[in-house]
């Protein structure tokens, strides 16, 4: 920060306003609501991208990892789309769902949903054999072993993938509404970049950054 500053008081670049004058900036677009309304946009289509690939996720995941005919019907896809470049398929989604605030759920649901499924499946995969011949002996049936042995071994992979799944779904929700440059802080980034007003670029910048960092603390 106090780099930031002092190469900004420097005059160094146009590029690189000071961050005392960002603070300023942003406090002024946080009370004339312009942030607020953005960041409101967005959050809407965050949670309504987040919360199903989190649910499905979690869902295919567990499959995945319990049921070998499962895993080898949906590995080759997962992986495929898990390593893909996402971006590059959000013109797909726009031919889908036209250009409106459901492309930007839907970037979001693609970005979170192939971590989530992929963690939970590494979690699943790695409950230890005795545990289940444990609970086997003692009458256990597949329901029970989902609830009571496969699901609590794997809370930690699981956790870890919502939470890495919730900052791609900021990264997701970012590059849907840059995309579409209609709604929301992807909107306002587009918007202050085409207009060179840099100090509240910067200050949406943050605002996504703090966005990221608050939705990785509460996942």
């Amino acid at each position: 920060a106090l780099a930031w500053e002092g190469l900004g008081r420097l005059g160094v670049s146009l590029f690189i306003p000071p961050l005392s004058g960002v603070a300023v900036v942003w406090w002024a677009l946080v009370t004339d609501g312009t942030l607020s309304t953005a960041a409101g946009s967005s959050l809407v289509s965050l949670v309504k991208g987040f919360v199903p690939a989190a649910c499905l996720g979690v869902g295919l995941g567990l499959a995945m990892g319990r049921f070998t005919a499962v895993r080898l019907f949906f590995d080759g896809y997962v992986n495929t789309l898990m390593s893909a470049p996402l971006s590059a398929l959000v013109p797909v989604l726009i031919a889908l769902f036209g250009i409106r605030d459901t492309v930007v759920a839907a970037t979001v649901f693609m970005f979170s949903f192939f971590v989530i499924v992929v963690n939970t499946v590494t979690g699943v995969r790695g409950t230890e054999r005795s545990l289940i011949e444990m609970a086997r002996m003692f009458g256990a049936g597949e329901l029970a072993l989902l609830r009571r042995v496969y699901l609590p071994a794997a809370l930690p992979a699981v956790l870890l993938g919502l939470r890495l799944g919730a900052v791609q779904a900021v990264k997701g929700m970012v590059v849907g509404e840059m995309l579409i440059s209609l709604i929301g802080l992807g909107e306002r980034l587009i918007y202050y970049g085409n207009t060179f007003l840099i100090t509240h670029l910067y200050a949406v910048i943050l605002s996504v950054l703090l966005l990221a960092v608050l939705t990785s603390a509460l996942a």
